[in-house]
């Protein structure tokens, strides 16, 4: 009988630690949102901020791949929408609707969700927007070689449905205006550069707009989107010089005339060069109040005035690690100001959210993002990374 007793007693130690064990290992459920649960939440009224995190490519062999969509509330705390992973995959803000992607699917969120199946898996993003005078949602995939050279796959449309369609090239950098989104190109075995425009209507449409003026590509890097204003279109790029040299220039090309000029925005001497490079090339740089504005990998911020073309160091970020160490740290402007989303092993809630005044050069605002360190710990016995970051307010 006492034998009886104490197997019983046994079991019932392991059934709890096993369930003690697998909830650590889980995000809490408070946490985590269904599709049926965002109709009624008021889920995007409520939110001031999304982080996208997923797993990479090669964690998705098994098909178990895992990314979140996860949504800062106005208290702080964060809800998750679990979908599919894909490496580098983004965001994309519309007009009361954003746009979240996985693998197999795209979502768009409102007051509900509609979800559209892709036909063909993705596994490696490249760029999510929203073109505000087409109201129209693109996303574009680096899919890989095919049998007649490269192809960027491509998803386009809006709440009522959405296309598919290609881009026959290997894309290094892109950026959107309202109507059009314009890309780098690479090409190996020319070594060149080329700027194009893409537009989308029935078909998507690929123009040539010019070839960048460089001897190679061979040690160049791209830092930031294509960025543009009324005149001119704005690419940064990087020459490495050697393992502790390299130059970031600012190449300014004009849009009637396609004369590019190039100016030297940074040199780095006898630096760890993998330290420098941005958090987030597709967030790096933005156009704002006559400046151009770069916040590289050690927190500093650089501005290149357009009509002077002074430069200046603006400010730096506080308390910056300056090793090549990357902790899902994220930078994204908006009206004015930077937004970087920080970690700090000291802290209670190891993430937060900082706003730094573009004009001012200083910190306006930090909030502690409850819960989402839990997310990034504990994702499916996953490792997932932070690939983007959006405010809406």
């Amino acid at each position: 009988m006492k034998k009886r007793i104490f197997i019983g007693a046994t079991l019932l130690v392991i059934i709890i630690l096993v369930v003690t064990l697998t909830k650590e290992k889980n995000i809490p459920d408070t946490s985590l949102l269904s599709a049926d649960e965002i109709s009624g939440k008021n889920l995007l009224e409520n939110t001031k901020a999304i982080i996208y995190l997923s797993t990479t490519a090669d964690q998705d062999i098994d098909n178990k791949g895992v990314s979140y969509g996860v949504f800062v509330q106005d208290d702080n705390s964060v809800q998750a929408l679990s979908m599919k992973g894909l490496e580098l995959g983004s965001i994309a803000v519309g007009k009361d609707q954003i746009l979240l992607e996985d693998k197999n699917n795209i979502n768009i969120i409102s007051d509900n969700i509609k979800k559209f199946k892709m036909d063909t898996p993705q596994y490696t993003g490249e760029r999510t927007g929203y073109l505000s005078e087409k109201e129209l949602f693109f996303s574009i995939y680096n899919s890989g070689f095919v049998e007649d050279g490269y192809s960027s796959d491509v998803r386009y449309g809006d709440s009522k449905g959405f296309n598919v369609d290609s881009i026959p090239y290997y894309i290094v950098a892109s950026g959107t205006t309202e109507n059009s989104v314009h890309i780098l190109t690479q090409d190996f075995d020319e070594n060149r550069f080329f700027l194009k425009e893409v537009t989308f209507d029935k078909e998507v449409k690929v123009n040539d707009v010019t070839t960048i003026q460089s001897e190679s590509t061979e040690n160049m890097q791209v830092l930031a989107p294509v960025l543009s204003d009324e005149n001119y279109y704005y690419l940064i790029l990087s020459t490495i010089i050697s393992d502790t040299n390299e130059v970031v220039s600012v190449y300014r090309i004009n849009k009637q005339t396609l004369e590019q000029d190039t100016f030297e925005l940074i040199n780095y001497n006898n630096v760890n060069l993998t330290a420098t490079i941005p958090y987030n090339y597709k967030n790096s740089a933005t156009v704002y109040n006559n400046k151009l504005y770069y916040a590289n990998g050690l927190g500093e911020i650089y501005s290149f005035e357009l009509n002077t073309t002074a430069v200046s160091k603006e400010f730096s970020l506080n308390k910056v690690n300056n090793s090549k160490v990357r902790n899902n740290e994220e930078t994204y402007f908006k009206d004015g100001n930077l937004y970087v989303l920080r970690y700090s092993p000291d802290k209670k809630e190891q993430y937060y959210l900082e706003s730094y005044s573009l004009e001012k050069g200083i910190l306006s605002e930090t909030i502690d993002i409850h819960g989402l360190d839990t997310i990034i710990k504990k994702s499916k016995n996953k490792k997932v990374y932070s690939y983007d970051l959006k405010i809406l307010k």
